[in-house]
């Protein structure tokens, strides 16, 4: 998770869009990291060096704007009403990292429709 969020952060302070990450570039930083740790555990150094993965599926962290669209989308599952100001409300229940910047969500779509149980009638 560290390297996908680091890629983001280093994309985001270039002025490029979340967006833009290429599944190429991420995949490349992956396996890097992966092989890195691969040499303390044989188990995963085994599945490399055998090529027993075939693909990585990185899950990019969400912005204030994708923390809103999960709690619509949340809304919406549960047939309940929402307005701008709520999906706001509940965009900012979320914690929000690097400390400094607070770009992206700590968690991922699923604890924000949890949030959603504090406005239920």
């Amino acid at each position: 998770g560290n390297t996908i969020n680091e890629v983001a952060l280093d994309f985001w302070r270039a002025g490029r869009a979340r967006e833009e990450i290429s599944m190429e570039f991420l995949e490349q930083r992956l396996r890097l990291e992966l092989l890195e740790a691969a040499e303390n555990s044989y188990a995963r150094s085994h599945l490399l060096q055998e090529n027993l993965i075939d693909f990585f599926v990185p899950f990019l962290p969400l912005e204030y704007h994708h923390v809103k669209l999960c709690a619509q989308d949340a809304f919406l599952a549960r047939g309940l009403p929402y307005t701008e100001a709520t999906l706001n409300e509940v965009a900012g229940m979320m914690v929000f990292v690097p400390k400094e910047e607070k770009l992206f969500s700590a968690q991922g779509c699923k604890s924000v429709s949890q949030r959603i149980s504090y406005f239920l009638p």
